[in-house]
């Protein structure tokens, strides 16, 4: 069960930073070849990740009891707050995709 906890918790921040990381260095191919789809490309790849590791966070979070505190010790407390953890940590670096896909569309990256 750690698999999909840390799923959760680690590919929202990973998975931006890859993102981060695609986007600039695909700048200069993307003027030089005029094909302005892919940055948007690499946003969209980018939000499936994430929602699709917010799924699983969703899915360890239905496996755990939901009389159970987050602030325990216990493992299925662990787990629990591990879970919930996993969806804002999605949710957070979503919206952080989000936000850096803005600046594609106000600026012209090629100017």
């Amino acid at each position: 069960m750690p698999l999909p906890l840390w799923t959760g918790i680690l590919a929202g921040p990973l998975t931006w930073a890859l993102d981060l990381l695609a986007s600039y260095a695909l700048v200069k191919w993307v003027c030089q070849t005029r094909n302005y789809g892919v940055l948007p490309l690499i946003t969209l790849v980018s939000l499936a990740i994430v929602i699709a590791a917010a799924a699983v966070s969703w899915a360890a979070l239905m496996h755990t009891t939901t009389d159970v505190p987050t602030d325990g010790g216990r493992p299925r407390q662990r787990a629990r707050f591990m879970a919930v953890l996993g969806l804002a940590s999605c949710g957070l670096f979503a919206l952080q995709i989000l936000a850096g896909a803005i600046p594609h569309r106000v600026l012209d990256a090629c100017q």
